[in-house]
């Protein structure tokens, strides 16, 4: 179990790092432009990865069921919420996204109790809401915005968050099922990107005119930034979400993806020059030892 942990630490880690890197080029590039280009690259990634250790034969260990389940649920939590996700973070910037965020682990912590059957032990319980409240308390008092603009970004982002906890209820059965296996593991996270991805290429045709998107992919600028936070966020980080989920509870797993909120604060001083005051630094260290205490946590 502590390697599902570690693993559900490290994408929040790497996906704090990721949304900052597209925060640089948020001006520059449309989100329905930067999610199927982010997707493509991590696809591209995970196929190759795959193919080095499995065999194609491998996915009909999938019943038909499970493998549109996947595909629906990469649609669902994958193509609309990571384009909502973006919206909302261009509106907010990266601190203020910490408002939002706050949903995530709690909705999915109830999908999962109602859904799936699970519970938290009592450390669990404390861990958690060191992380929760701590993110709650650096939500409140933030630099005040355009308050029209901040409710259209509380809104969309309220919905990104809830899409992609349902994503995650949605396969959860299904990684269960292949808890100790990588080779369908990957499998699992190529079966949810492609189908998404493939859809947000659509979205962006649908959204943009053909000039507009050829424009912004001509801007050389943006491309190594583009490739840096897809191979940060979408592979490494989408690769230790998948097995940390596989190894240990959704609840438990969320509630530590949702240290994130305070790794955009810290990526966000560290690489925008965002501030980080005091505040931060206090959520920061105590949400840092919530998951600690998750972590070594007997199951």
């Amino acid at each position: 179990m502590l390697l599902g942990e570690i693993l559900s630490l490290g994408s929040a880690i790497t996906w704090g790092i990721s949304v900052s890197l597209f925060k640089i080029i948020g001006n520059s590039v449309s989100p329905y432009i930067l999610n199927p280009l982010k997707n493509t690259i991590g696809t591209i990634l995970f196929v190759l990865t795959t193919l080095l250790v499995s065999d194609i034969s491998a996915v009909n260990a999938l019943s038909t069921n499970e493998a549109l389940i996947l595909a629906l649920s990469g649609i669902i939590g994958i193509t609309i919420a990571d384009v909502l996700f973006l919206i909302s973070l261009n509106i907010l910037g990266t601190s203020r996204s910490s408002i939002i965020n706050t949903i995530y682990s709690p909705m999915v912590i109830m999908l999962a109790y109602f859904i799936l059957d699970e519970s938290l032990t009592f450390a669990d319980i404390v861990g958690g809401l060191m992380i929760l409240l701590s993110i709650l308390y650096l939500s409140f008092n933030q630099e005040k915005s355009n308050i029209s603009n901040l409710n259209k970004g509380l809104i969309i982002g309220i919905l990104a968050y809830s899409l992609m906890a349902l994503g995650i209820i949605m396969v959860k059965p299904i990684l269960n099922r292949f808890s100790n296996s990588i080779e369908m593991q990957l499998w699992i996270i190529i079966l949810r990107l492609i189908p998404g991805t493939l859809l947000s290429y659509i979205t962006m045709n649908f959204m943009m005119k053909k000039k507009e998107i050829i424009l912004q992919l001509s801007n050389k600028k943006i491309w190594p930034i583009i490739l840096l936070g897809s191979f940060l966020g979408t592979y490494v980080g989408f690769a230790m979400w998948v097995i940390g989920m596989a190894k240990t509870s959704a609840s438990i797993a969320s509630i530590l993806n949702q240290t994130s909120t305070i790794f955009i604060a810290f990526f966000g001083w560290l690489i925008l020059k965002e501030t980080f005051s005091r505040k931060m630094m206090i959520c920061f260290f105590i949400s840092i030892i919530g998951a600690f205490i998750i972590i070594i946590a007997p199951s």
